[in-house]
């Protein structure tokens, strides 16, 4: 029998008209970065990285990644103007490590008072810590924010949405932070959280005026106000309010309005003073709250 020589593993995948998958992309090798810098490449941090003089990191490449790597980007306080991470690009991930001691912790978007408008610039924050900063993440016009699995804890604000600003917070846990999430002139994807807990603080979830807020399956606990509606509309669904001094503070106007669906309040934090009728009339009542629907409309 003529001897036929044995194909290569690549020569086979070429012969029945397949590729070799690639290689998976080495993750980047751990660096220290100055304060100031302006990335344009993902960097995987070396060591915490603390910022005296108030110029923390900017992302400016589109898909770029700040792996912290269980560091801290560290500020010198909660000064206006300073931040931790500033967002000048598409696709760009923070995630890992902790930003603290910031006047805003992370920044997407553009200030009122900018001249220059870049366009739309977009985030996402996974397994982060956003600790003491003035406001953990802050999401300003032509901006957008995804935050998952993040802890907010002694921030003046959590997070917040202004003026066009888009803000998800899924996930995630706010807790002891002197205000919980607000937004302010944004559309109803301009704050939204899901399966998120916050505790504690003057206020959990809040609108100012001509914002929104979308709150589902999330519980607000412990708070001074759970839910704050200052000339704004509020959607609140399948989500529970427990312990609150006062579960809903509003004033509202025009068209705003406030509707729980399927939503529980225990008995503190009471009464609310609007009809509400069980989500489900064949479900018993659950402990400690009623699962109710009802709306609140302008005063």
């Amino acid at each position: 029998m003529p001897h036929r020589p044995l194909l290569t593993a690549a020569c086979a995948l070429l012969a029945t008209g397949l590729t070799a998958p690639a290689a998976a992309a080495a993750p980047p090798r751990a660096t220290t970065v100055p304060c100031g810098a302006v990335l344009t490449t993902s960097v995987r941090l070396a060591a915490d990285v603390v910022c005296p003089g108030g110029e923390g990191l900017t992302l400016a490449a589109d898909g770029i990644e700040l792996n912290l790597n269980g560091h801290r980007l560290t500020g010198p306080g909660t000064d206006h103007g300073t931040v931790g991470v500033r967002v000048r690009a598409r696709d760009v991930v923070v995630r890992n490590g902790t930003v603290g001691g910031w006047g805003s912790g992370v920044v997407a978007g553009t200030d009122a008072y900018e001249e220059e408008r870049r366009g739309p610039v977009g985030a996402s924050v996974r397994a982060a810590r956003l600790e003491g900063n003035g406001t953990g993440v802050d999401v300003r016009e032509d901006g957008a924010v995804e935050v998952r699995g993040t802890w907010f804890s002694g921030n003046d604000l959590a997070g917040g949405s202004v003026t066009g600003g888009r803000l998800l917070v899924e996930g995630s846990t706010a807790d002891g932070n002197r205000r919980g999430f607000s937004s302010f002139d944004v559309g109803w994807d301009g704050l939204v959280l899901r399966g998120t807990t916050v505790r504690g603080g003057a206020y959990g979830v809040g609108c100012e005026q001509d914002g929104h807020l979308v709150l589902r399956g999330s519980t607000v606990q412990r708070t001074g106000t759970a839910l704050r509606a200052s000339q704004c509309s509020a959607h609140v669904e399948d989500s529970a309010f427990a312990w609150n001094d006062r579960h809903v503070g509003r004033f509202l106007v025009d068209t705003d309005s406030v509707e729980f669906r399927c939503t529980t309040f225990s008995r503190d934090g009471g009464p609310l003073d609007v009809p509400l009728t069980a989500c489900d009339p064949s479900a018993p009542a659950t402990a400690p709250g009623t699962r109710v629907s009802g709306t609140f409309a302008p005063l």
